[in-house]
């Protein structure tokens, strides 16, 4: 099973990225939560409830989503994406090799 990571972007003022979610799991597991952190997640910084969220999703699988609060503009607007750990300096400190290649995919080239 690999590390994932779920990210949300603020794009308001602020343009700061936040981890909301670290586990270990498969690809499904990792597209699950990200789906569930951007239809039902709160930026902790909301202040007022939110009365209406769109949720765009992005070709490359993040979301787009906007809150609203009781005007017609969006209150904030977000992007939530999901990483997977592919090295970390650690594995070698600890004499474990990194993750394998996943058989249904060709060798990255720029990995040697």
């Amino acid at each position: 099973m690999a590390l994932w990571v779920i990210t949300v972007e603020t794009l308001d003022t602020e343009y700061a990225t936040r981890t909301v979610a670290r586990f270990h799991g498969t690809r499904e597991e990792a597209e699950t939560a990200l789906y569930d952190a951007a239809t039902t997640g709160e930026p902790e910084f909301t202040l007022r409830r939110t009365l209406r969220r769109e949720v765009f999703r992005y070709g490359d699988g993040a979301y787009y989503v906007c809150l609203y609060g009781r005007s017609d503009q969006p209150r904030h607007k977000l992007v939530f994406r999901m990483a997977e750990l592919v090295l970390d300096t650690a594995w070698a400190d600890k004499g474990r090799p990194g993750p394998q290649e996943p058989e249904d995919r060709a060798p990255d080239p720029w990995r040697l």
